[in-house]
């Protein structure tokens, strides 16, 4: 009987005052195996649901796959990352850095049976990796200030368009010039494939109704037709007549 791993969603510490909408989805991150690339996953994983994997090309079109399940690094083999074994919730999406230059072959690629968007982000240089990162995430103001203090880089050089910084979190000199101009780390970006909605239209068939005229129904006799008969005769009446039938005697015409 083969033995399952499963691989533990890595949520280590997510602050309460995170409120980007990363927070209740799952990423799929996987990092090239350098020290760099691992460091900026597992801070990453220690901020929203991540199932970190680091992986090493081999010859032959093979790889290495190692997952972080919270304490220490575990094997995957390639079976079980292609059949989604290794887990125990499922990632919404993928995000894959590739080292420079280097593009990762589709066996490292999650398949769209278990993740339906997948992206990748072509360098593992560490200000891009951290301005692409935040973009994905929409880091809050108190993830943009940390990364920076830990990388010991400027808030503009991964945060060129001041995501989430509000006007009093920066230094008058700052808050009286235009912003710094954005980065051009959109060329390190790259779609693999987008989440697909299917919208079904529904097409209700209605028939028409036609209402009938409604036929008139005519006597049993054959030989009387309501529309034939000659109207009754008038008939004149007599003074004495006049009294019976309670009409007034001044309204009838009285010959001398």
């Amino acid at each position: 009987m083969r033995k399952v791993m499963i691989l533990w969603v890595g949520v280590l510490c997510i602050s309460a005052a995170v409120q980007a909408s990363r927070t209740d989805e799952v990423t799929l991150v996987m990092v090239p195996r350098n020290d760099d690339a691992v460091r900026v996953g597992m801070d990453i994983a220690t901020r929203y649901p991540t199932l970190l994997i680091s992986y090493k090309l081999l010859p032959n079109n093979s790889a290495s796959l190692h997952g972080w399940n919270g304490k220490e690094w575990v094997n995957i083999t390639l079976e079980d990352f292609h059949e989604g074994n290794f887990f125990r919730t499922g990632p919404d999406s993928a995000l894959i850095v590739e080292e420079e230059g280097i593009s990762v072959p589709e066996l490292v690629i999650p398949p769209a049976g278990w993740c339906t968007s997948a992206y990748k982000i072509t360098t593992d240089e560490v200000r891009p990796m951290l301005h692409l990162f935040g973009q994905y995430y929409d880091f809050s103001y108190k993830d943009w200030k940390w990364f920076s203090e830990n990388y010991r880089m400027s808030m503009a050089a991964i945060n060129p368009e001041n995501l989430n910084v509000s006007w009093y979190h920066k230094r008058l000199g700052d808050n009286l010039k235009s912003g710094p101009l954005a980065a051009d780390d959109l060329q390190y970006w790259v779609a693999i494939r987008h989440p697909v909605t299917i919208t079904e239209a529904v097409v209700v068939e209605t028939e028409e109704v036609v209402e009938e005229e409604p036929v008139m129904e005519l006597p049993d006799d054959p030989e009387v037709n309501p529309f034939a008969q000659a109207a009754p005769e008038a008939v004149v009446l007599g003074a004495g007549d006049a009294e019976e039938s309670h009409l007034p005697v001044q309204d009838i015409p009285v010959k001398p």
